[in-house]
């Protein structure tokens, strides 16, 4: 009901008059209000708002609250990322974690391992964001049931270079930092060109991944050799057509000495998890590859035989920034000792 006051002191004539004209100023007011809403409404249904961004992993894309602060990550690539980002996270897994992560990682609960989630430690941190990614990629389903959840997974056919600078963009973008991932990326590019002008140089080299006193080749385009061969540009002593099928007899140090490489790799898997597979003790392969045959390569009698990073290779996978810088510096550090100049 509308209240319209008595205008004691005007005409009758003034008086309608001015009944038409608040009348007038009412429906106006309300005709204007709803154009206002229906043309509101396919903006609202086309375009998230600005509180929301949309994230593309490898499982698609996803869109969520900007900025979340109680974020659960069991990627380890993605928990590099962010640790170069300066974004804290709330929870991630148990791992036995590089130096240079230490302080990192002993800010945040631990909700499960590498590869399953604790579900109960999990809901009592009420994530609003959860990150999976290689190991822990097949819990992606299941956990966005309790948070959305983006899958970092490297490598497969988006490639491994590209899906490390989507993840670093992607997280960038969602937390507004995306000057210091772009100079994050610059930075990976130039380390990268600097180390393939050494690499370039370097005569062919095997690459070994050793678990205990087992030894396993890992051609381009494996887990592996993908990084070392096809991103880092090394040049490999066997192709995917010189590995021993699985199942099949297994790669021995009298393969290597008769393969004689000129640089030999090492990557130590159980140094790298602090166990060793099946149980038992810990064998080193620094060990390992003190016996003659190592000692009487090429590799053995020039000093190449380089023991890599085990954790930043096989528990890290290269796959954030932190771990791949360091493992490009470690191997320019090797070549410039062999002599090697760009």
């Amino acid at each position: 009901q509308l209240l319209i006051p008595i205008f004691a002191n005007h005409t009758p004539q003034e008086y309608k008059m001015h009944k038409l004209s608040k009348l007038a100023h009412i429906v106006s007011a309300f005709t204007l209000a709803a154009a206002a809403s229906t043309a509101g409404l396919p903006a609202l249904a086309a375009a998230p708002s600005a509180a929301t961004v949309t994230i593309s992993h490898a499982k698609g894309s996803t869109t969520l609250a900007a900025a979340p602060k109680r974020v659960v990550v069991y990627d380890l690539g993605a928990l590099e990322i962010l640790q170069a980002l300066d974004v804290p996270v709330t929870g991630g897994p148990k791992a036995q974690w590089p130096h240079y992560m230490a302080d990192y990682t002993r800010q945040f609960r631990v909700a499960g391992s590498l590869f399953e989630p604790d579900y109960d430690a999990l809901s009592a941190l009420h994530p609003q964001l959860i990150i999976v990614g290689g190991r822990s990629s097949a819990k992606q389903e299941s956990l966005s049931k309790i948070a959305p959840t983006l899958d970092f997974s490297m490598g497969g056919d988006a490639g491994f270079l590209p899906s490390l600078e989507r993840n670093i963009t992607q997280l960038a973008m969602l937390y507004g930092k995306q000057a210091q991932g772009e100079a994050l990326i610059a930075r990976i590019h130039q380390e990268l060109q600097a180390l393939r002008q050494l690499s370039n140089q370097a005569a062919p080299g095997l690459l070994l991944m050793g678990i205990n006193e087992k030894i396993m080749p890992q051609a381009p385009g494996t887990r592996f050799g993908q990084v070392l061969f096809d991103v880092m540009g090394v040049k490999p002593a066997l192709n995917a057509q010189d590995i021993p099928a699985r199942g099949g007899p297994a790669y021995t140090f009298d393969d290597l000495a008769k393969l004689n490489p000129d640089w030999i790799y090492v990557i130590d898997r159980n140094t790298a998890v602090g166990s060793a597979a099946g149980g038992g003790d810990i064998i080193a392969s620094e060990k390992v590859f003190d016996n003659a045959q190592v000692k009487a390569s090429a590799a053995g009698q020039k000093g190449q035989v380089v023991f890599l990073d085990p954790k930043g290779w096989y528990l890290m996978g290269s796959s954030g920034p932190l771990s791949l810088l360091a493992n490009i510096e470690q191997l320019k550090t090797a070549y410039r000792a062999a002599g090697l100049r760009p």
